[in-house]
């Protein structure tokens, strides 16, 4: 449902509880939780040939405090790096919205936020050319701060952040790169 709604349910037999790793806050209130080891039950019929674990990268985007996101607002994977130098410039790791993974390939699966993807948490979160379709939003709803830079005022983004610029990332980005610069030297 991607955090779209919520239910509160009382437990009166035995449950089962995943969640993803750094995906809630520890709260300071107790529950007292008993757990036992299930065994499951013998399969037969499958033949393990083997075993391989995904390769990753350097990203672990879901503990990043500071991430610059992109999309499909830049036009080639060249101009990225106008997210990277403001990425670097504020100390921020790079995310991006599925299309630059899955689609294009411009960055690994690493860097992919949504709700196919990472789900972070950051202090800051900065869309760069992301629309801020529902399975993105999904993804990065509990960022503290979220600002969004896009061209589109009409972007479903602009409804879900604390701070929009409604300009050409192009022009934009650069800017404020070249700007945070100057008042991170004093």
């Amino acid at each position: 449902m991607g955090n779209r709604a919520q239910v509160t349910v009382k437990v009166t037999d035995r449950v089962f509880l995943m969640a993803p790793p750094a995906r809630f806050k520890p709260v300071e209130k107790v529950t007292t939780v008993t757990t036992e080891s299930l065994q499951p039950k013998a399969i037969t019929g499958i033949k393990v040939v083997s075993t391989e674990e995904k390769p990753k990268g350097k990203v672990r985007i879901e503990d990043a405090e500071l991430i610059v996101s992109v999309g499909r607002g830049f036009k080639k994977q060249e101009d990225l790096k106008l997210a990277f130098e403001l990425a670097e410039v504020l100390g921020a790791e790079i995310g991006c919205s599925r299309p630059i993974a899955a689609d294009l390939k411009w960055l690994s699966e690493d860097h992919w936020v949504g709700l196919s993807g990472h789900k972070v948490r950051p202090k800051l979160y900065m869309a760069v050319g992301i629309s801020g379709q529902p399975q993105h939003l999904a993804g990065m709803m509990e960022s503290k701060t979220v600002v969004v830079i896009n061209s589109d005022p009409n972007a479903p983004f602009f409804k879900n952040c604390d701070y929009g610029v409604v300009e050409d990332l192009y022009k934009f980005v650069p800017a404020l790169t070249k700007k945070l610069r100057e008042i991170l030297k004093k």
